[in-house]
């Protein structure tokens, strides 16, 4: 590991279609093979076939979960086993001790005991469209969806579907925390401020107090978007990299060259990964970006 700068880059055969993070371990996908990465050693613990075309990699509560556009498998040991099957579109969330996929027509709840699994739905009644993200936060589940509203479900509420109370959750019913009639990309939360990305370029800040907006815009469409420490990471269509303020004031911007598949955040981590089959990570403080600036993954 790069100590000067708090990288590494995890080089994998073939292209990368998906990755996931959990403490000491990186998961990433390839063509046909799930590839294990032990941090601490910097090597690879372990290869696992998989016939399954993994879209998504989720960490929930110690265990992977991969998600195909039609299903949600579970990694245990050296095989996956299917838990439940999926809409394409559905959005997933986990939130405390639970799996969550919103769909467009069922909330599916998935708890994952050491010898078993439960899987519990619950009607949705929506006419918001799909469901785009989801993100657990202050004891709250934030959704966005596909008409560009983003809504809020407190705590109790929340308790009752996971716990298999509630016959059905009726969405316009909670509140909603801003309609934007443009598509949502994701949607984060840094502090206090709800982060939403849109699809054509634009990226909002809302102060869940104050309830105050403000956006920006930026030159291509994003891809994709996370939080990282104090700042907004976000990926464009161009495979910039750029990193803006909660006031979104853009600090660095960089072209990495190679297309990138998706980024992502956990704890002090920023973990970004290229379609060439590199992964490459980046920890510590907001400066760690400067190690950015060499533009290749390497």
């Amino acid at each position: 590991m790069n100590r000067r700068h708090g990288s590494f880059t995890y080089r994998n055969e073939g292209s990368v279609q998906a990755f996931g993070s959990k403490e000491n371990t990186l998961l990433v996908v390839t063509p046909g093979k799930l590839v294990e990465w032990d941090r601490t050693r910097r090597r690879v613990a372990k290869e696992v076939p998989v016939d399954m075309e993994v879209t998504d990699v989720k960490d929930f509560n110690g265990r992977w979960v991969l998600l195909s556009k039609s299903s949600v498998g579970l990694l245990s040991g050296s095989k996956v086993e299917e838990v439940t099957t999926k809409g394409s579109l559905d959005a997933s969330v986990v939130y405390r001790d639970r799996f969550l996929l919103v769909g467009d027509k069922e909330i599916t709840v998935i708890a994952a005991m050491e010898e078993s699994v439960e899987v519990r739905r619950t009607r949705l009644a929506s006419d918001n469209g799909v469901c785009t993200c989801g993100v657990a936060a202050m004891n709250k589940l934030f959704l966005s969806f596909e008409n560009g509203k983003v809504f809020v479900v407190e705590e109790p509420k929340v308790t009752e579907i996971l716990a298999g109370r509630a016959s059905e959750m009726r969405m316009d019913e909670f509140q909603c925390l801003i309609f934007l009639k443009e598509p949502i990309v994701s949607i984060n939360l840094l502090g206090d401020v709800l982060v939403v990305s849109l699809f054509n370029k634009k990226v909002l800040a809302l102060s869940l107090e104050t309830k105050e907006a403000s956006f920006t815009e930026l030159l291509y469409d994003i891809k994709a978007s996370t939080t990282w420490n104090n700042l907004i990471v976000v990926c464009d269509s161009r495979n910039n990299v750029i990193f803006l303020t909660q006031g979104l004031e853009v600090t660095y911007g960089n072209c990495l060259k190679e297309e990138i598949c998706n980024i992502l955040t956990d704890g002090p981590r920023l973990i970004i990964g290229f379609k060439v089959g590199v992964v490459k990570e980046y920890e510590g403080d907001d400066g760690a970006w400067a190690e950015l600036a060499c533009g290749v993954p390497g």
